[in-house]
């Protein structure tokens, strides 16, 4: 494994909390307030479903980093809309919800599950943080992280599933 790739990653590992504790401590409601970028955050699945890569692309920072799973990152805007444009050019389409967001300042994060179908069918399914960042009065995205696999907000079916098994006492 590269170094350099394990250092990158272990530093977006520490990035998440450190992000999460920043909101908080800013004094962050539980879902994104007026100044946040909520109605521009809808705009990423209206502009991909409609096969509009750049439109998609102009939602992120010049530097922005966008993270899919078992791949290197994507970096700045180019790079993106060159790898929305496969994307988009494979037919298919994303449902994409929002469980948690919040803002602070200049900062605002978005989590939530995604699907992704091809005629209608789901061929993918995950969870996604977003990171946004205001530069001057617009917001843009600063970091897209993607973890393919069963969505982290799943609840379960039955409480069984989530809890360890149980030690019976000795008789």
């Amino acid at each position: 494994m590269n170094p350099r790739r394990s250092l990158e990653r272990r530093g977006l590992a520490r990035l998440v909390p450190f992000l999460a504790l920043l909101l908080v401590v800013g004094g962050c409601s539980a879902r994104a307030g007026a100044g946040a970028p909520m109605g521009r955050k809808r705009l990423w699945e209206a502009f991909f479903n409609r096969g509009d890569a750049a439109a998609v692309a102009g939602l992120y920072s010049r530097n922005a980093e966008l993270v899919l799973s078992g791949a290197p990152p994507i970096r700045g805007r180019g790079a993106i809309r060159a790898a929305v444009t496969k994307m988009v050019h494979s037919g298919v389409k994303v449902r994409i919800r929002t469980d948690r967001s919040a803002a602070a300042g200049e900062l605002a994060y978005f989590f939530g599950p995604y699907r992704v179908l091809l005629k209608r069918r789901v061929i993918e399914r995950g969870t996604y943080l977003e990171v946004w960042h205001r530069y001057g009065g617009r917001w843009l995205i600063d970091l897209d992280v993607n973890a393919s696999g069963v969505p982290i907000m799943r609840k379960p079916r039955h409480w069984s599933e989530s809890a360890p098994p149980r030690r019976q006492a000795p008789r």
